[in-house]
């Protein structure tokens, strides 16, 4: 399930052998609400990733809900009861299915490293050519591309964290879901029911860093994802990452970046 500990080069004590890997389907397509997802239950993993639009996954033995704004994914365990839907006219996505030999996994799901989902789609567009040229040559390739996917996706155990990195991981976790509404830093304390210097201070004791920059980041990141992952224009991606105008995103991710979003937009697509 989300948060616990999973290796996936590691199974009792031994790395996981590229053969002991089975690749099923690896497919992409456009999605309509005219074509629902699931349910289902697998009896295989299943790298489930939306490259263009939204979708709404819904796990009803996990009470858990996933919004999948491109680039995003989920890789679904197996034995995991799973059904969704898009949000708005359609969306392009891709499946890969595949098992790992002699392995037990517990059900649930993982999502991807955070800040890595750019680069776990590159990945997986490589996957995809190398897939529909059916070339046998090209199955060691395909398997350790697999592993590199994979590892955008384990989580390693951590110390556990005090009470005050509890507080902070989950509202920042919130803000991240609701940028559009998280104007300044007050907006994020209120999620705490804490003052902006409180916030401020907490984040800096705890994490080491300044809560202003975290924020930036957030929103800088998400505006890359929808800059590749959807055509929205430069306004309402400003305002779906909580800025109020364009100019305002196009200098901070100037300053950040060292390129303007038009520019970063062009540079992401491969086929532009």
């Amino acid at each position: 399930m989300p948060g616990q500990t999973w290796r996936w080069h590691k199974s009792m004590g031994h790395e996981i052998d590229p053969p002991r890997l089975v690749l099923f389907d690896h497919r992409f397509g456009r999605i309509n609400r005219r074509m629902p997802i699931g349910p289902a239950r697998w009896t295989f993993h299943d790298l489930f990733w939306i490259h263009e639009g939204e979708v709404v996954l819904e796990f009803p033995e996990l009470s858990a809900r996933l919004d999948l704004i491109a680039p995003a994914g989920v890789l679904i365990l197996p034995g995991t009861l799973f059904r969704g839907t898009t949000v708005g006219a359609f969306a392009t996505a891709s499946i890969c299915h595949f098992s790992i030999q002699d392995q037990a996994s517990p059900t649930g799901f993982l999502l991807p490293r955070p800040g890595e989902a750019l680069h776990l789609q590159n990945l997986l567009r490589l996957a995809m050519q190398l897939a529909r040229r059916e070339d046998a040559a090209d199955l060691p390739r395909r398997h350790r591309l697999l592993l590199a996917l994979l590892d955008g996706f384990a989580t390693e155990a951590s110390p556990a964290p005090g009470a005050d990195e509890d507080r902070l991981s989950a509202a920042w976790r919130q803000a991240e879901q609701n940028l559009h509404r998280m104007r300044t830093l007050a907006d994020v304390a209120a999620l705490l029911g804490i003052s902006e210097s409180t916030l401020r201070a907490m984040h800096r004791k705890t994490w080491h860093n300044s809560a202003g920059e975290h924020l930036r980041e957030l929103r800088l990141t998400r505006a890359e994802e929808l800059l590749v992952g959807t055509a929205k224009s430069l306004s309402e991606i400003a305002k779906a990452v909580g800025y109020s105008h364009a100019a305002t995103l196009s200098a901070a991710f100037r300053v950040r970046r060292g390129k303007t979003p038009g520019q970063y937009r062009h540079w992401s697509n491969p086929f532009a």
